[in-house]
């Protein structure tokens, strides 16, 4: 059996069983049973079930999910897979957003460390801040949309982005003076106030 098709035990907070939510119910019971590390569409969306979690203040869950995947997949090397690196690059940040915002900051150094080591993104300034720029009307049509799974898809991608570009300011890339970072945190915050009431409606 080949690498990528070794089978990865899910973490806990991933089980559907005994989960209340009915949509978080059905993103997980469809996860759990092809949890991956090195396929990129299962990252994001485990990527998404750990904002998911987030949203809804469930942050113990959270940090369940993004350790299982931040713990086992490395910085990238010399000849980077971003089609794997670009989904988990995002769960460090809410890795280590969560952990500082808690107030414990040794166990946000290290999701911060492995963001410094790749950022995951290109030194593209005009498409960083182009994404600050169209990220309210970015979160008030995802938040449009009639049905709750691409309501909280979108908007999960969306508030992870912005997360992302937080904590590379918060940790003090370069990137970061490229843009204010309250503002982008402002963002964060309505962002997951619209997800988690979202996901809340579909309880």
């Amino acid at each position: 059996m080949s690498k990528s098709a070794t089978p990865v035990t899910p973490p806990s907070a991933a089980s559907p069983a005994g989960e209340t939510n009915h949509h978080l119910a059905k993103v997980k019971t469809s996860l759990a049973r092809r949890w991956s590390h090195t396929r990129m569409k299962e990252l994001y969306d485990e990527a998404d079930l750990a904002r998911y979690l987030w949203a809804l203040e469930r942050e113990a869950e959270a940090l369940d999910i993004l350790r299982s995947v931040t713990s086992a997949v490395p910085v990238p090397g010399a000849s980077p897979n971003y089609n794997i690196w670009s989904p988990v690059v995002t769960m460090n940040a809410l890795e280590a957003r969560i952990h500082r915002l808690a107030g414990d900051g040794a166990a946000a150094a290290a999701p911060a460390a492995r963001l410094l080591a790749d950022p995951g993104l290109a030194p593209n300034r005009a498409a960083i801040t182009e994404q600050i720029a169209d990220a309210p009307a970015a979160l008030a049509a995802a938040n449009a949309e009639t049905s709750v799974k691409w309501a909280c898809h979108r908007l999960s991608r969306r508030v992870g982005s912005l997360i992302h570009l937080h904590e590379l300011a918060v940790a003090g890339h370069p990137y970061g003076a490229w843009y204010e970072a309250e503002e982008v945190d402002r963002l964060i915050v309505e962002g997951r106030a619209l997800l988690a009431a979202r996901l809340s409606a579909a309880a």
